[in-house]
């Protein structure tokens, strides 16, 4: 048995260690390059940004249309950023559904369209917004207040859903992979979602304290992650 349990063991299971995002911006606003330049700087699969589109065309690091700073970050700048850092990818949290071919034309001009995971997508927005990345991973919203089948989900196009820590169970990934649908798992600061989502085998982590999530795939043993695991479910 391989001493990292994100490794594939002498039997063959596939423990791959699933993709981390960082999110959090270590006090700095969320619509500021510093913020975005502290996620980048963690070195994990993804960074995390919200973007809207300003008046003029320019797609901006903004929690919503009505939050757009005098001076706006662009998204063009972080992915510059990204590409001369290399090998992080890119989620983009939408703030808003107007002017989606803005965003689309920003990824593509910049070749970031397979690079990129887009977020923010409601149950009912899934095909509209499929329709703007055909090309780039889209994720659909998932909680337990879900109206739509996971089966619909898919069905509208959505390539997987990005679920809260409390909706996320083994039964949920087992039935979202057997309709294709790859699942990723909000876990903000919560460290004991963090350890299930990754025992679970969950795609992706969204998380608030990236250095933790390396510390696991990188120097947890099998056994005392398994013991980390059961020692939280008795408490």
């Amino acid at each position: 048995m391989s001493s990292n349990p994100f490794e594939q063991d002498a039997g063959g299971n596939n423990l791959l260690m699933p993709a981390a995002v960082a999110s959090g911006t270590d006090g700095y606003d969320s619509d500021t390059f510093l913020g975005a330049r502290n996620q980048i700087d963690y070195q994990t699969g993804y960074i995390e940004v919200k973007v809207a589109v300003s008046d003029d065309g320019s797609v901006v690091l903004a929690e919503s249309y009505s939050d757009i700073a005098e001076e706006p970050v662009t998204l063009s700048r972080v992915i510059k950023q990204l590409k001369q850092d290399g090998g992080t990818g890119l989620v983009v949290h939408l703030s808003e559904y107007s002017r989606l071919s803005a965003v689309s034309s920003v990824l593509l001009n910049s070749g970031f369209l397979t690079g990129t995971v887009i977020t923010g997508v409601t149950e009912n927005a899934v095909e509209y917004v499929k329709a703007y990345f055909p090309k780039t991973k889209v994720l659909c919203d998932y909680g337990k207040d879900n109206e739509r089948t996971l089966e619909q989900i898919s069905q509208a196009g959505a390539d997987g859903i990005l679920c809260s820590a409390e909706a996320f169970s083994q039964s949920l990934l087992d039935e979202a992979k057997s309709l294709g649908l790859t699942v990723w798992v909000d876990c903000e600061s919560d460290i004991y979602a963090t350890v299930r989502a990754m025992k679970f085998g969950a795609s992706g982590i969204i998380t608030e304290l990236p250095d933790f999530v390396d510390c696991i795939g990188r120097g947890w043993s099998r056994e005392y992650f398994e013991a980390y695991f059961q020692q939280s479910d008795d408490e």
